[in-house]
């Protein structure tokens, strides 16, 4: 018995690369081990089904095998995927979820609510009523461009395959599509619009590095058949919106219900739910108002001009605003710095009938507020800015101290026409892990740019993003956690708690006084203002509460969004039903979970030690957090032996 399991323990630390989860100590729980090993047995198999089968997915899980391939979109693939999944599905339904160690039963949940998703997708028929489905291929082209993968050579070779992969594509669109939502074409019909604008940069790249002539030429060739597949994928997909403008794209109650507790792991009731969601606007309204009252009275232009010139743009050399050096150098606590940097506010009562203040106000103040942004080299900047942050969080007992380097590069074309930043983690188990975060920068005619330095890269604006993304944000936590995940929550986060994250980041910088002028604390209030009114909209949306025309007035007429900011808003609840609201539980869940905490260990609370551990947690379900954060306290406590993580499906 002793041979038997010293072989165990053996083949787990030979195969898994990872710290996560099991306490072995004393090697007495035979049941415990047996069945964690048969859950890895499970999982590689569900690994080795999206690699037979959505090879665009397998290559964001890592499997580099897969990068020279793109998805069959028909129904013969369907059938086929299905039935691997129930046979995965099977399999997992054989393990004893008690029998698992602590760690463990947050992956099978997870692997479990996946197989639900995949195989609800399946019965969805989206090869025949999805264009998305289609036009997110994409993606998939500058999933090879965004990362430096294993050999350079091979990934440009699989790029130009999966370039001559469009024209596949494309067929395969007019061939299998029939009558989708008009809405869902829209959409695609604009993926193709920007992949046709930007499609020469990949080209370009490809022929850049090409080492003959005769490659050369192969590849202008391929690459034109392709741009033209692409501009036929337009004009079908245009077709198709035009043709189906009657057709409902909602999820509808039941499955909008299925998707929020499968995937994002939401499994509150609808009803309770949506008053959760409701009291979130509610509060984000008033705190939007209370925000605003510093602005309130109008003030002269030049003054508005000096106000936004005081400000601090990360990077910058300055003595004015709230810096990183600042907050190093100072010995106030950040609650005195905010009562001193503040102006002296009018001694006014406040209207109880007073309405509430809507998203028109605030576009009126940040026109006001942000102007004559002055450029810079906003990458290098940004970097410099985030390192100085990440020492200022760690030497605060906020943050562990981890050296990281942050790199960020121009965004490509592709992305830049929709979002103006976009973080990108490493790929799953991506055998050379990088974090790389992608800037759009201004460009067009001297007054486009100047709108977009002024709307992108004003200072409040900045701090929030560096603070949401790079530092204690999405970089920062994923840089941390990489050599600590095991194999499978690497592969397969949930999506909840990453964005969760990207809240709490932002307002644990501003509870430690990095964002804390009256402008910053505006923006952040109107960020979670816009989260607010999105996840609300994105829950009646899709219950069918609203129909479009209800959720559109509810965001321009009820609340003061202009056309532009509602339609953006609408568009992603659309191609991602419920990710609006994960934004919200998540962060309460982080919330709670820590204020859990600071009750329970009181003095000895150390902020820096309990971010380590949830962080080292990975993206699991909200519901796991607090068995899961128990277990790590407990393995601390103890000095229990941790295990290394389950092996998994490697390529």
């Amino acid at each position: 018995m002793k041979k038997l399991l010293c072989a165990l323990i053996s083949f787990s630390l030979f195969v898994s690369p990872a710290v996560q989860a099991a306490d072995f100590a004393g090697f007495d729980d035979i049941d415990a081990i047996m069945e964690d090993n048969a859950l890895t047995d499970v999982a590689n198999r569900y690994g080795a089904v999206q690699l037979s089968f959505f090879p665009e997915y397998a290559t964001r899980l890592g499997f580099e095998s897969a990068d020279g391939r793109l998805d069959q979109r028909d129904a013969e693939r369907d059938a086929k995927a299905q039935r691997a999944y129930t046979i995965v599905e099977e399999s997992l339904d054989e393990i004893n979820r008690k029998a698992l160690s602590e760690p463990k039963k947050t992956d099978y949940d997870v692997l479990k609510g996946r197989l639900a998703v995949d195989q609800w997708n399946l019965r969805r028929n989206r090869t025949a009523l999805d264009p998305l489905l289609y036009s997110q291929v994409f993606e998939s082209v500058y999933d090879l461009t965004m990362k430096t993968l294993n050999f350079q050579d091979l990934q440009d070779r699989d790029l130009a395959a999966r370039l001559r992969g469009l024209l596949r594509v494309a067929e395969e669109a007019q061939n299998n599509l029939s009558a989708p939502a008009g809405f869902l074409a829209q959409l695609a019909m604009e993926d193709a619009y920007y992949a046709y604008l930007a499609f020469d940069a990949v080209p370009n790249y490809l022929t850049s590095r090409a080492q003959d002539d005769v490659s050369r030429a192969q590849l202008r060739a391929d690459a034109k058949a392709s741009k033209e597949a692409v501009r036929t994928m337009f004009e079908f997909f245009k077709q198709l919106m035009q043709d189906n403008q009657g057709q409902d794209f909602r999820l509808g109650a039941e499955d909008y219900a299925f998707l929020l507790k499968n995937y994002y792991f939401i499994d509150e009731k609808p009803r309770k739910l949506e008053k959760r969601l409701i009291q979130n606007f509610r509060d984000a309204q008033e705190n939007l108002s209370k925000a605003s009252e510093m602005f309130a009275l109008p003030v002269p232009q030049q003054e508005a001009e000096t106000v936004m010139a005081d400000i601090q743009v990360p990077g910058e050399e300055t003595t004015e605003g709230v810096t990183v050096s600042s907050l190093e150098e100072t010995t106030e606590t950040p609650e005195k710095m905010q009562e001193t940097s503040l102006p002296e506010k009018a001694n006014k009562k406040k209207d109880k009938n007073a309405p509430a203040v809507r998203a028109s106000d605030f576009n009126a103040l940040a026109n006001r507020l942000a102007q004559n942004v002055r450029p810079q080299d906003f990458m290098v900047s940004l970097s410099r800015e985030a390192g100085n942050l990440a020492k200022f969080f760690a030497q605060d007992d906020t943050l562990p101290t981890s050296e990281v380097e942050f790199s960020i590069y121009n965004m490509p074309g592709y992305y830049a026409y929709s979002r103006a930043y976009l973080f990108l983690p490493p790929f799953g188990t991506q055998s050379n892990p990088t974090n790389d975060l992608f800037l759009r920068l201004p460009s067009g005619n001297e007054l486009t740019r100047q709108e977009m330095l002024n709307r992108d890269f004003n200072g409040p604006t900045l701090k929030l993003m560096l603070s949401g993304q790079l530092v204690p944000g999405l970089y920062y936590r994923s840089a941390y956690n990489g050599n600590n995940l095991s194999s499978f929550r690497k592969m397969y986060p949930v999506p909840t708690m990453r964005n969760g994250w990207e809240v709490y980041a932002q307002h644990l910088a501003s509870e430690r006084g990095y964002i804390i002028t009256d402008e910053e604390l505006l923006y952040l209030a109107w960020a979670d203002y816009v989260r607010a009114a999105a996840a609300l909209t994105d829950f009646r949306l899709h219950s069918a509460e609203y129909t479009y025309a209800d959720a559109y007035d509810f965001l321009t007429i009820d609340n003061g969004f202009d056309q532009q900011q509602a339609e953006i808003l609408l568009k992603d609840m659309v191609r991602r039903p419920g990710e609006a609201v994960s934004y919200i539980y998540g962060y309460d869940a982080i919330k709670a979970l820590r204020e859990k905490y600071e009750k329970k260990e009181g003095k000895k609370f150390s902020a820096a030690d309990f971010h380590a551990k949830l962080m080292n947690l990975g993206d699991i379900p909200p519901y796991r957090l607090e068995d899961e954060m128990e277990y790590a306290y407990e393995v601390e406590k103890n000095n229990l032996t941790q295990a290394l993580s389950m092996p998994f499906y490697l390529n």
